[in-house]
């Protein structure tokens, strides 16, 4: 009688296994779309912030160029008045200015020529 008993273990033995396995298929089944739809979820919200610090970049630049652009109209409007006022101030007085000019380049010859 020892002998039926053992074959009827094994047969139930042999069922309980068939039935692991598929549930521990079913298992990674389950673990799979999980790590997937976490996965997923993980990339959205990465590129979600990836696209808004974009934007924030973007619009950083945008302000940097229109404030860099009036400075740079503020002083071309600052040269051409100075030019301006240079060039009246040098048709009121001419023999100054040429000897403004003579004393300044004298100076900068005085100052590099060598020792």
């Amino acid at each position: 009688m020892a002998q039926p008993n053992a074959q009827e273990d094994f047969a139930k033995l042999s069922e309980d296994l068939a039935t692991l396995r598929a549930d521990v298929a079913k298992l990674t089944e389950t673990l799979t779309a999980i790590a997937k739809a976490e996965g997923d979820a993980a990339a959205e919200a990465v590129t979600s912030r990836v696209r808004a610090g974009a934007a924030r970049a973007e619009a950083a630049a945008a302000s940097l160029a229109e404030e860099g652009y009036a400075v740079y109209e503020d002083a071309k409007g600052r040269a051409q008045a100075l030019g301006g006022d240079l060039g009246a101030t040098i048709e009121r007085n001419p023999y100054g200015a040429v000897l403004a000019a003579l004393g300044v380049g004298f100076v900068f010859g005085l100052l590099s020529r060598g020792r």
